[in-house]
């Protein structure tokens, strides 16, 4: 219960942050290469810490680490909004602090992730994904919503503030929860090996383990398309929708929506039985071609129904990912696994960002999102070949399925 209260109040203020924070900067420079540097503002650190991050959560006490990750980017909004407020738009500012929010989150996730199993019954953890995901996403939907609508009445900086008191009220939380088998696990990595040697291992496993190690690779293309897409939504909304901050916030919105229902689909289908081909077909060839509506199209009605069908087949995937991860990856491997699979899936996405804002200025943003919706379909389609990860799954409560036996196996 600590850790969904503190995930929705979290993502709550992040929402509404998030929306607010992409329409102070297109509004105050009209620069898509700016929302671009936003983005990669957050995600250059999430590159950097994300191996470091999932190697300390495998080491230490994963409930203070997410304190310390909450208290931190508390830190990071509230001086924003305090530089903004004081001394009006200033983007280095702004780039600094959601850096910041980008670091801990890397911190952060990998550690939360990997404390799930250590709370829920094997047999539940997919209903508890699906349940923290689509509540996650419910609170995304009105926290986009919301975020447009202090943009047209109070003013956006009230959001940011928002999000820097969820995150204090998200640590205050947590340090009530106890984790003692975590916690001894770690202290004992941590006073036996290095750290090079526990990414070593780490990488190790990954390669070892093929079906994860194919969804990694497979996840650096699709985020990469899905990336072209989310980043500039808000130029999409405002320069070829002719919309105002609530449309743009509406297909936000619509994409959470979307990924609530989603997730929550997997624990009633079974999905992590199959959880390799409940990845790459929703998320890889199925999303490419709904994706592509968005540039033939182009209308307000139509991209609502777009958003939200890719948050659904998002959500499934990843909903059906996580859980397979957590039962298959052993316990004290799953800050590492966690930790190289954002590398993997992260590392490319600041090219996306970047370069969508260099062919949105010299071809237009619908001819950006068909080559994104096309290069989605044709990379679906090439990691639809490979047997391991189409064949990566696991029937939760199977005895077969121990954790000791994926241990000393090394892999699933």
């Amino acid at each position: 219960m600590r850790v969904f209260a503190a995930g929705i109040g979290s993502v709550a203020g992040s929402a509404i942050a998030s929306v607010c924070l992409v329409w102070i900067v297109f509004s105050e420079t009209g620069s898509a290469l700016d929302v671009a540097l936003l983005g990669t503002s957050f995600l250059v650190p999430a590159v950097l810490f994300s191996t470091l991050g999932g190697t300390l959560v495998d080491r230490y006490d994963r409930r203070r680490l997410m304190i310390l990750a909450d208290v931190s980017r508390a830190v990071a909004m509230a001086g924003a909004v305090a530089v903004l407020a004081l001394h009006g738009f200033d983007l280095p500012v702004i780039l600094v602090a959601y850096g910041t929010l980008g670091g801990f989150t890397t911190l952060f996730n990998p550690a939360e992730q990997a404390v799930v199993p250590a709370l829920v019954p094997v047999a539940q953890v997919a209903d508890a994904n699906g349940l923290v995901r689509s509540s996650r996403s419910a609170v995304q939907f009105v926290g986009a919503s919301v975020g447009g609508v202090l943009i047209v009445t109070v003013g956006s900086l009230y959001g940011l503030a928002f999000n820097a008191v969820t995150f204090a009220v998200s640590a205050i939380l947590l340090t009530g929860m106890n984790l003692p088998i975590t916690a001894a696990l770690a202290e004992g990595t941590a006073r036996a090996k290095s750290y090079l040697t526990d990414l070593r291992e780490g990488f190790r496993w990954l390669w070892g383990s093929q079906g994860f190690f194919q969804l990694t690779i497979s996840a650096t293309f699709f985020n990469f398309c899905s990336t072209l897409v989310g980043t500039f939504l808000v130029v999409y909304a405002t320069i070829v929708l002719h919309g105002s901050a609530l449309v743009y916030a509406s297909l936000l919105a619509a994409e959470v929506a979307g990924t609530a229902v989603g997730s929550l689909l997997v624990g009633r289908m079974g999905a992590v039985r199959y959880a390799g081909k409940a990845w790459v077909v929703p998320y890889g060839v199925v999303s490419g071609a709904v994706a592509l509506a968005l540039s033939l199209a182009p209308n307000v009605p139509v991209a609502i129904t777009v958003l939200f069908v890719l948050g659904a087949l998002g959500g499934f995937a990843g909903t059906a990912w996580l859980t397979a991860a957590q039962l298959l990856v052993p316990t004290q491997m799953q800050g590492r696994y966690f930790g190289i699979d954002s590398l993997g899936s992260v590392i490319i996405l600041p090219i996306a960002q970047i370069g969508g804002a260099f062919l949105i200025d010299a071809y237009g943003t619908q001819t950006t999102y068909l080559l994104a919706a096309l290069l989605w379909i044709v990379a679906g389609a090439l990691f639809i070949v490979p047997r391991a990860l189409w064949n990566l799954g696991v029937r939760p409560g199977d005895p077969a399925m121990s954790r000791t036996d994926v241990v000393e196996a090394g892999r699933p």
